[in-house]
């Protein structure tokens, strides 16, 4: 046994021998050629988070013609100034990658989804590829914290504008954008944010779209209400900053209350299953508090959403965001997206899942990014009611 061990170990030994002489051999020494280059490519500024967006009153307000002729002065809707909180939260020019953009088109996309129905934190998906980024807002956000400096990453304010600890690190008060409404002229309020709390995020029976329970903030945590603009949580352990990040997309995006509860099982007679399909996709015009409302659905065909009248967010000469009127979603396959982008029918090449259009759909609908990438014109308009 010893000698056929010896006899294998000399054979391999022969081998490795062998197999690195012919390697040697065959390969020269050589000096890897230069990159080809890449003029698109960018160099990361990193930037401090206050020098991103603020919440702050300004002189004046603007929208597109169109919004001020067909729907205020015929009185369908208030003026722009009193849509909007007295202190919108504002993107800074300075960060914006493109500077201040301009009103106006359409984004046109395939997806291979199909929405479910409105029913976000009941669980229900609105078809993937970027839909329900268009329709949802969050307590905070972590776009675009890939620029921000390491030392200051921390989740920026969004629905929640501002928050403080206790000195212990145990409570945390979060102050909410005061003024702001849904997208048909309700305000939005700390009502909202304990309807999904209590609700959706606590009740066992119901399971938000991505996945929110009770531990994704931390084992014990609670939330009350202080008042109408203020919520408190309170954690087991001392300054777990971490949660934050939970409180973005797309774990704490609370619904319309004054929708959604009236269809809940604990203020009605419906069963959960019926709370969750209270909203199915021909329910056209469901509040939102995003930068876009769903105007139009045709089974198997598309999906529209309008920029939204209320959206509380502007940039800093006082144009109410989103800049683009229209979102189109064709109800196609995934494989399709490519194919109809290639054939110009669509606007976007889509490699994964929804990351990408979620990304520059947030970028150019809400003042982050204003190229020429974000207003190819479309091949068609639909003219859906409001």
């Amino acid at each position: 046994m010893r000698n056929l061990r010896n006899i294998g170990l000399a054979a391999g030994l022969t081998l490795s021998v062998s197999v690195s002489a012919l390697s040697a051999y065959a390969s020269e020494p050589t000096v890897p050629p230069a990159p080809t280059p890449f003029p698109a490519e960018g160099k990361i500024n990193y930037v401090a988070r206050d020098s991103i967006l603020e919440f702050k009153a300004l002189p004046e307000y603007h929208e597109p013609d169109w919004v001020t002729e067909k729907y205020v002065k015929t009185g369908k809707l208030p003026p722009v100034k009193d849509r909007l909180p007295k202190e919108p939260l504002v993107f800074k020019t300075g960060n914006m990658q493109d500077g201040i953009g301009v009103y106006g088109d359409t984004m046109r996309h395939v997806i291979g989804g199909r929405p479910e129905g409105w029913n976000y934190g009941a669980g229900q998906t609105q078809g993937w590829g970027g839909i329900d980024i268009g329709l949802s807002e969050c307590l905070t956000r972590t776009a675009p914290l890939f620029q921000v400096e390491a030392k200051d990453t921390e989740p920026l304010p969004n629905l929640a504008r501002s928050w403080d600890w206790s000195s212990d690190g145990h409570k945390l008060t979060m102050h909410l954008i005061e003024g702001a409404k849904w997208s048909d002229g309700v305000p939005f309020n700390a009502d909202d944010v304990m309807f999904y709390w209590d609700d959706e995020v606590v009740d066992p029976n119901v399971s938000p779209l991505n996945g929110a329970t009770p531990e994704t903030f931390g084992v014990g945590t609670t939330l009350k209400k202080v008042d109408d603009y203020t919520v408190e949580w309170t954690f087991k352990d001392a300054f777990p900053k971490q949660y934050l990040y939970a409180m973005a997309y797309g774990t704490f995006c609370p619904g319309p209350a004054h929708m959604l509860k009236p269809q809940h099982p604990k203020y009605s007679k419906n069963t959960y299953d019926q709370f969750k399909n209270a909203f199915p996709p021909e329910f056209m015009n469901m509040p939102v508090m995003g930068g876009w409302v769903p105007v139009e659905y045709r089974p198997d065909d598309i999906i529209v959403m309008r920029r939204n009248p209320y959206y509380w967010k502007v940039d800093e000469k006082g144009n109410q965001l989103p800049y683009l009127n229209e979102l189109h979603y064709k109800l196609s396959t995934w494989a399709d997206r490519d194919v109809q982008a290639v054939a110009g029918a669509a606007d976007f090449f889509q490699s994964g899942t929804a990351g990408k259009l979620r990304r520059l759909a947030e970028a150019c609908g809400r003042g982050e990014r204003t190229g020429p990438s974000c207003f190819r014109p479309a091949a068609h308009r639909l003219q859906s009611a409001l």
